[in-house]
């Protein structure tokens, strides 16, 4: 390669004396930070995968800066300059590789394949031994200060930088639509910081080559101002490498540095002290933005600490009450056969099959008997509870005349009114389809809200039972006009083994509703309430299914 020797130095010192200000602000500073800034991840990030490429973009940015310095102020050894210049596009290629590199790890958490290394690191490799030929640079030209360039290998270069840029853009934009909705605010913010940072950096750079006014680079840096400003966004917001505090840190430090190092570059008492003053303005605003920073970071550790423990202690309840629901559901099984042997022990002793009884012995049976039934009743509704609990409840759909169901629904609940002198207004239509429906559920569902509303309305009260058939629904309501339900315990009342609180002297368990609830549920119905003081008014929705004429025959 041949050099010239210098032919007019006074004029290139000329050039560079009058720019060593703006160079050394714009240089030194920016690329001591950024590798401050990318160590410091590194070792918060305990030297993460996401965490070194971070650094190796910082230290990348930095040898060519350095190296974009160097030329500025070598201007008297063209032989050096040469040599400088010739690798200094090598760091600037590298930067497009690295930031695509950053971009996939940051998204993917992890390593890219050997494969893809290979494909992206080809061209690199034809740089770094194409660029200490005449292939890069023909000559130095001392008259301009400036190195002459190969268009073809130019235009290479430029080629390297856009082809890289897509490569991300269309990566970045492809996962973008493919991440969760959680992860996609993060992927548009480091795509948006990296893409302002590498498009200023090739336009700048572009412009300086077509113009030969090499000050244009120097806008390119700023770039990485505003990408240093999208990760601390990201690390502050996001927790991006599993780092808090740093990002608060960083940004504050890297202007506390880049207005401290305008200190030593100013001209002049007045911009001495501006310069002073912007810096110790922004030392106090950066001393109270980290303070605020670590108290709401520290706040937030503690409501997800909180959170977790809660969602654990929530788990564990979860687990306690299904075990809860599984050994009920065992021991009513358990009960459920010796009780049902003791009923029919006691009809058969009524019956006489063991032999005549006497009035006395007679009274005692049914006493017996009634105790039993109850009991009976009892150990069926805790089993249906355990099932509704478990998510077991079974539907049996048979066809079911309406008009008989309800007919045997009323020969229970009428003596039960008649005892205590109540007024039971009962609104049937006389003609009730046939339905595939389950006739247990459908009786639990409609026995338990009579015997409530009975059981709850005081003597010489009133109670309303009306049925309608509305297209393929059908919907009834039971109406009393007992005590009602407190207005701010309404939302408990279909809770399990809950009792409202203004009962008074009435018996029950507490799993009535809540088992009448599931079973029309359980069929695809829905049942809900409106409550006074003056009285409850429950609603039910059951679909129809039709019946089959082979259904019909059975």
């Amino acid at each position: 390669m041949e050099y010239n020797f210098p032919q007019n130095l006074l004029y290139c010192g000329q050039i560079v004396d009058g720019l060593t200000d703006l160079l050394n602000y714009s240089h030194v500073p920016s690329s001591i930070a950024v590798i401050a800034i990318g160590l410091y991840v590194l070792i918060k990030s305990k030297y993460s995968l996401q965490g070194k490429a971070l650094f190796s973009i910082a230290l990348c940015f930095s040898l060519w800066t350095l190296s974009n310095l160097l030329i500025w102020r070598l201007y008297d050894n063209n032989s050096l300059i040469m040599a400088i210049w010739s690798t200094i596009e090598i760091y600037s290629v590298m930067l497009y590789v690295l930031c695509l590199y950053f971009a996939y790890v940051f998204i993917e958490k992890k390593d890219v394949s050997i494969l893809v290394k290979l494909i992206a690191i080809a061209p690199v490799v034809v740089c770094i031994f194409v660029s200490p030929t005449r292939l890069n640079l023909i000559e130095y030209d001392i008259q301009e200060c400036i190195a002459i360039e190969n268009p073809v290998y130019a235009n290479y270069f430029l080629t390297l930088k856009i082809a890289f840029s897509l490569w991300m853009i269309i990566y970045t934009s492809y996962k973008f639509f493919r991440v969760e909705k959680s992860q996609k605010k993060q992927v548009l913010l480091l795509v948006s910081g990296m893409a302002i940072f590498l498009l200023s950096f090739m336009v700048s750079g572009y412009l300086a080559e077509q113009t030969e006014l090499f000050i244009y680079e120097v806008a390119g840096l700023f770039g990485m101002v505003i990408f240093v400003g999208f990760l601390g966004y990201l690390i502050v917001n996001f927790k991006a490498f599993n780092i808090q505090l740093i990002a608060a840190n960083a940004l504050v430090i890297t202007m506390i540095f880049l207005t401290g190092a305008g200190i030593f570059y100013v001209n002049g008492t007045v911009d001495l002290l501006l310069t002073l003053s912007r810096f110790l303005f922004i030392c106090l605003a950066g001393f109270y933005l980290t303070k605020s920073v670590k108290k709401e970071i520290n706040q937030r550790n503690k409501i997800e600490k909180l959170a977790l423990e809660l969602e654990t202690a929530n788990a564990e309840l979860k687990d306690l009450d299904r075990q809860k629901d599984e050994l009920i559901s065992i021991v009513s099984h358990q009960l459920a056969t010796p009780v049902t042997s003791v009923k029919w022990y006691l009809e058969m002793l009524l019956d006489g099959d063991s032999g005549a009884l006497n009035e006395e012995q007679t009274k005692q049976l049914k006493t017996m008997q009634g105790v039993t039934a109850d009991l009976v009743d009892l150990v069926g509704m805790i089993l249906d509870v355990s099932r509704i609990q478990l998510g077991r409840m079974k539907v049996d759909r048979t066809a079911l005349n309406l008009g008989e169901f309800f007919a045997d629904i009323l020969a229970v609940i009428e003596p039960k009114v008649q005892v205590k002198n109540q007024q039971f207004i009962k609104s049937i239509p006389s003609a009730l389809p046939i339905a595939m429906l389950d006739k247990r559920l459908m009786r639990m569902t409609l026995e338990n809200l009579l015997t409530n509303a009975v059981k709850y309305t005081p003597e010489g009260g009133k109670v309303e039972l009306t049925v309608a058939v509305q297209g393929k629904m059908l919907r009834y309501q039971v109406k009393d006009t007992g005590c009602g339900i407190p207005k701010e315990e309404q939302g408990k009342i279909f809770g399990k083994l809950y009792r409202a609180s203004n009962v008074r002297n009435v018996e029950g368990n507490g799993f009535g509703l809540f088992a009448a609830k599931g079973a029309v549920e359980a069929q695809g119905g829905k049942v809900w309430f409106t409550s006074t003081p003056k009285g409850t008014t429950f609603f039910v929705e059951v679909p129809l299914e039709e019946v089959t004429k082979e259904e019909k025959k059975v």
